[in-house]
C-alpha cells in the first residue's frame, strides 16, 4: 500500500499531457506486490497519446443516479438469462455473480472520489443491462469491472491520462477522471504495434490473445468498444482509427507468427467500414467516403483519425489479398488524397474540420501524427497529396511563426483612447507584446496569450499626458514546436487638450 501511494505521487507530478509531443507514455504495473510506473519503449510511437484525451470531470451526483438506477438488478438477470441461452457456461456464469457482488459491496465501502470512479463503471454495465445491451459485452465490461475495483479499494486517482497494466496481462487501461479506469482500444493496439516494431513476440501474441477475448460482436462485424461518455457520445461507441489499428495489428502479427487465427481476426474486423455510423464506421460525404475518429460524430473530419483509419486497412489489405479490403482502402484513399491539401494551413496543419469547414489548428503531437501518418500513406502510395503533405508538415516544425502584416491603429493615436496592434499570425503560438516609453523605456504594457493562426491584436490605452510622446512596441512569438519570432514599432501618441 505504500508503494501504491508513492507511485501515485509520482504519477501526479507528472501527468499525461495530450498536447506534448508523441513519446513514451508512463504506465504503471499493478501486481500483487504493488505498482510501478513502465516507461515502456512499445508505447513510444504514434499512437501514443492519440485518440480521446481526458476530459472534464463528470459530476458525482450524475454516477450516484446511475448507480441507484433502480432496485431491481438487471445485470443479475442478464447473467443468468446468458447462461439460460447456453451464451456462457455455469462457471462463467458464477464468476460474474461473484465480481459483480464484490463491486457493489466495494462501492458501499468506499467514499468520496474513489466511490464516485468505481460507481461510474458501475452505472454503464447497470444502464446497459437495463438496454437490453449487455450480454454480448459481458466479457469486456466485466474485464474492465474487476479492474476499477482492485484499483480503487486500495488507491486513489493517478494522474489524468495515466495507463495502467494489471498483473501479467498487457492490456492497457486509461484513467478519465470521473469515469474511473476505461479499456482504450487504440492505445492497446497502438502497443501491440509497437511490440511488432521491437520485435517481442511473446508480448505480441500474449496482448493480441487477451484482447480477442473481450472483442464483441457489433451489428455482424467483430470490433472493440469504448464504454464512456466522450464528446457527446453515449457508450458504447467505436473508432475508425482504433478499428484500422487492430485490423494493422492482428495482420502484421499474423505475419510475423505464422497465425492464420490472428488474419482471420482482422478480416472479421473488416465489416466496420461496410456499416455505416453510427453503427460501424463509414460516412458518406457528398461523393466521397470519410472514416470517422468517432462513430458518434460522422462530420467531425479529424485528419490524424482518418489518415491512420486508412493507412491500418491498407496494411491488412496488403497482407490478406483480400478484394474487399482494397476497395475499403481504395475508397478510403481517394478521399484523403483529396481533403490532405485543406489541412494545410500555409504554416501549420488543422486538427479537424467539421462539416468540411476549417476547425482547430492541431496541437505539437497531432501535427506530428499528421506527418507521420501521412508519411507513410507516402512511403506506400507515392501519391503526390500525401508526399506534400508530409514535406509541408516536417518544414512547419522548423519554421519560426510571422506576423505579417503588422501595424498599429490609429497612429498617431490620441492620450486615453485605444489602440490596437493589429497583426496576422501565421500558425497558432504564445503571443506577447510590451509597449515602452521610447525616452524613459518605462513599461506601460506587457502581456501574453495563446492565439491561433489568423488576424489578431492587442488593445492598449495610452495614457493621459501633455504633450507628444512615443511609444516603441515589440511582438514576440513561440510556436507549439519552440520556434520564434519578433517584431517591433513605433507609435506616436498626442496629448489631450487640457481639460477634454
Amino acid at each position: 500500500m505504500r508503494r501504491m501511494k508513492a507511485i501515485l505521487i509520482l504519477l501526479a507530478a507528472a501527468p499525461v499531457c495530450a498536447a506534448g509531443q508523441a513519446q513514451a507514455a508512463p504506465v504503471i504495473d499493478v501486481t500483487a506486490h504493488g505498482a510501478r510506473v513502465d516507461n515502456d519503449p512499445a508505447l513510444d510511437g504514434p499512437w501514443s497519446l492519440a485518440g480521446p484525451v481526458p476530459g472534464p470531470r463528470p459530476s458525482t451526483a450524475s454516477t450516484a443516479r446511475a448507480v441507484s438506477i433502480t432496485r431491481a438488478d438487471p445485470v443479475r438477470r442478464t447473467i443468468q438469462r446468458a447462461f439460460q441461452s447456453n451464451s456462457i457456461d455455469a462457471a462463467t456464469r458464477d464468476g460474474y455473480l461473484r465480481s459483480w457482488s464484490a463491486a457493489l459491496g466495494t462501492y458501499r465501502r468506499l467514499s468520496g472520489q474513489r466511490r464516485a470512479e468505481l460507481g461510474y463503471v458501475i452505472g454503464t454495465i447497470r444502464s446497459l443491462a437495463v438496454q437490453k445491451r449487455l450480454t454480448g459485452r459481458l466479457a469486456p465490461l466485466f474485464l474492465m469491472l474487476d479492474r476499477n475495483r482492485e484499483w480503487w479499494a486500495k488507491a486513489g486517482p493517478p494522474a489524468s491520462g495515466a495507463r495502467l497494466r494489471f498483473g501479467s496481462s498487457r492490456v492497457l487501461f486509461q484513467y478519465f477522471p470521473g469515469e474511473g479506469l476505461q479499456l482504450h482500444p487504440l492505445g492497446n493496439f497502438g502497443e501491440a504495434n509497437g511490440f511488432w516494431y521491437a520485435k517481442r513476440d511473446g508480448d505480441l501474441r500474449s496482448l493480441l490473445e487477451d484482447l480477442r477475448k473481450i472483442a464483441v460482436n457489433r451489428g455482424g462485424f467483430l470490433t472493440w468498444e469504448y464504454y464512456f461518455a466522450f464528446g457527446g457520445g453515449a457508450p458504447p461507441w467505436i473508432s475508425g482509427m482504433a478499428q484500422g489499428t487492430a485490423m494493422q495489428a492482428y495482420a502484421r502479427a499474423s505475419q510475423r507468427l505464422s497465425d492464420p487465427t490472428l488474419l482471420e481476426i482482422a478480416r472479421r474486423a473488416r465489416g466496420a467500414f461496410e456499416q455505416p455510423t453510427p453503427l460501424g464506421v463509414r460516412a458518406r460525404q457528398g461523393s466521397l467516403t470519410w472514416y470517422p475518429l468517432y462513430s458518434f460524430g460522422p462530420r467531425l473530419n479529424v485528419l490524424n483519425g482518418m489518415l491512420q483509419a486508412v493507412n491500418g486497412v491498407r496494411t491488412y489489405a496488403e497482407i490478406s489479398g483480400d478484394q474487399e479490403a482494397q476497395a475499403i482502402f481504395a475508397r478510403g484513399d481517394e478521399t484523403a488524397r483529396a481533403v490532405i491539401g485543406k489541412y494545410d494551413t500555409g504554416a501549420w496543419s488543422l486538427y479537424d474540420r467539421p462539416n468540411g469547414r476549417p476547425g482547430n489548428e492541431a496541437d505539437l503531437n497531432y501535427h506530428t501524427l499528421n506527418r507521420d501518418f501521412a508519411q507513410s500513406l507516402c512511403k506506400a502510395t507515392k501519391a503526390e497529396p500525401y508526399c506534400r503533405a508530409t514535406e509541408h508538415f516536417t518544414r512547419y516544425l522548423k519554421e519560426d511563426p510571422t506576423f505579417d502584416p503588422y501595424r498599429a491603429v490609429p497612429s498617431p493615436a490620441t492620450a486615453g483612447k485605444g489602440v490596437k496592434f493589429r497583426f496576422r499570425l501565421s500558425k497558432i503560438s504564445r503571443v506577447g507584446i510590451v509597449v515602452k516609453d521610447a525616452s524613459s523605456g518605462k513599461i506601460y504594457l506587457s502581456t501574453s496569450i495563446v492565439l491561433p493562426y489568423g488576424p489578431r491584436w492587442f488593445r492598449w490605452v495610452p495614457p493621459k499626458r501633455r504633450g507628444e510622446h512615443t511609444y516603441t512596441y515589440s511582438l514576440y512569438a513561440r510556436d507549439l514546436a519552440g520556434n520564434s519570432a519578433s517584431v517591433s514599432g513605433e507609435v506616436n501618441v498626442k496629448g489631450r487638450a487640457q481639460g477634454v
